[in-house]
């Protein structure tokens, strides 16, 4: 299952980035900075989670914000990297040690924080389908049995 939350969550994110550079690109739409904030956001936590699972420092920060290019770059790198560690069994059973932004130490099996990364993007593409809602625009359908009859 955590497979196919995964490429769920890849799928998602690289409809999203399409609808977004549609918008920008084909209708000159300026995107709000609030969405581009939560898209970068979403990057952000998956490369910083990355970062975590591999014990390495992560290269950004939790609320930095980037253009929509380099998030499609982030989401993508960082995509693969889910869905290797997902396909790896003993990967998903490793306790991970990391310190988060406040300097709290956890300990927290990788199958959990992956299950974490999946449901916060979820979360944080739907905040950004309202605002694009609320601006006048058809907000892209992410929700998961779109994924499945997709396929």
């Amino acid at each position: 299952m955590l497979l196919k939350l995964c490429e769920y969550n890849n799928w998602a994110n690289s409809l999203l980035l399409d609808a977004l550079t549609e918008a920008i690109e084909i209708h000159s739409a300026p995107i709000p900075d609030y969405c581009i904030t939560l898209l970068s956001h979403i990057a952000n936590a998956q490369r910083i989670w990355m970062s975590r699972i591999h014990g390495t420092l992560p290269t950004v920060s939790v609320w930095q914000v980037h253009d929509l290019y380099t998030c499609k770059g982030l989401l993508l790198e960082s995509g693969n990297q889910l869905k290797e560690i997902v396909k790896n069994d003993s990967a998903k059973d490793r306790i991970v040690k990391y310190t988060i932004s406040t300097g709290a130490l956890f300990e927290t099996l990788v199958a959990d924080i992956l299950l974490h990364v999946f449901n916060h993007g979820t979360y944080h593409r739907a905040q950004i389908a309202k605002q694009m809602k609320d601006i006048g625009f058809q907000p892209v359908n992410t929700d998961y049995i779109q994924y499945v009859r997709s396929q």
